[in-house]
């Protein structure tokens, strides 16, 4: 068996796989992809028709949904259908413009975990003041994701790093490089780590910590019942789609790790070479689960009492609802 390969700048790292696996992969991107689709699309359409999300905070849950289903749709037809063919099918060209949507959706989910978490501290701080977060507030935290995206998926295209194709060889992604690497590639790989992973993660955690214990203080009431149920939800959302994502940290760790080190890549072991993707895919569907598991407003929206059909809902809570 090869355990190791010697990086060449311009070549995607070729490892060897039993065919079985890259068969295993198109499938569990198809299932989970077929998944995704049904669920976010479901959620989105749920967003254009329910008179019951009409919270601001609702920006954000349709803000990463957008994410979410954006990448279900990018599984279909490229990364599939590649991996059943057991390598890209669709050109050089094809694979630049595919990793840079690829690394733009990753980016832009990761900000959005960020801007629900900074988000829901923001709201009860507000409320401790007695102060509302805008609609402008909202929709800035939005633009703040689009921007983070566009600033971290465009320098590979400028030879600030490198898009090529990933150790199964199926779809093309942003490829960690070598010490051989320019000053350029190992500083924007540097900052990718940082910006888009490591300060994330800290931010997330940092402010989901800060928000609990200020929600157990300031909303008590049962006009504020559905705030915290919300916040909960949320939390979850990030916390669990985080959890999701550990294959693929991991498998990055693996890629470059011994590069800084030795020179040369090891290895990936196929399991984490399958397990790493399906499981990023599978984070889509977590948040529509969640929201089905942990938020009454968003359930009963989805399930769907829209255009004020509220018939499956007790009388008290449907005239809240109503209300708000």
């Amino acid at each position: 068996m090869q355990t190791v390969y010697d990086y060449y700048e311009d070549d995607c790292p070729c490892y060897y796989f039993d065919s079985s696996y890259k068969t295993l992969l198109g499938g569990c991107l198809i299932v989970f992809g077929t998944f995704g689709v049904l669920l976010n699309g479901w959620l989105f359409a749920t967003f254009i028709h329910s008179h019951l999300l009409t919270l601001r905070s609702h920006i954000l849950v349709l803000n990463l949904c957008t994410a979410s289903l954006a990448r279900n749709l990018l599984a279909f037809p490229f990364a599939s259908s590649s991996a059943l063919a057991k390598r890209w099918l669709f050109g050089s060209s094809c694979c630049q413009l595919y990793a840079f949507v690829n690394q733009f959706i990753g980016v832009f989910q990761m900000a959005a975990l960020v801007v629900i978490s900074l988000e829901r501290y923001f709201q009860v701080k507000g409320f401790k003041y007695e102060q509302e977060m805008s609609l402008f507030f909202h929709w800035l935290l939005v633009g703040v994701c689009w921007a983070a995206a566009v600033v971290l998926a465009t320098p590979p295209l400028f030879g600030y790093g490198v898009y090529s194709c990933d150790v199964t060889s199926t779809v093309c992604t942003f490829l960690w490089p070598s010490l051989l690497s320019g000053a350029k590639q190992l500083g924007f790989s540097i900052l990718l780590l940082i910006l888009g992973g490591l300060l994330p993660i800290f931010i997330i955690f940092y402010f989901i910590i800060r928000t609990i214990p200020l929600e157990k203080r300031y909303y008590k009431g049962e006009q504020q019942k559905d705030f915290r149920s919300l916040t909960k939800t949320l939390h979850g959302v990030c916390v669990t789609t985080l959890v999701l994502w550990i294959p693929s940290a991991v498998l990055a760790a693996w890629q470059w790790a011994p590069l800084l080190v030795y020179g040369y890549r090891l290895h990936v072991p196929p399991a984490l070479a399958v397990v790493a993707p399906a499981a990023a895919e599978a984070a889509t569907s977590v948040p529509v689960l969640c929201y089905l598991l942990g938020n009454e407003r968003l359930r009963a929206a989805l399930l769907g009492r829209m255009r004020k059909h509220y018939a499956l809902l007790r009388p008290d809570k449907a005239k809240r609802f109503h209300r708000a």
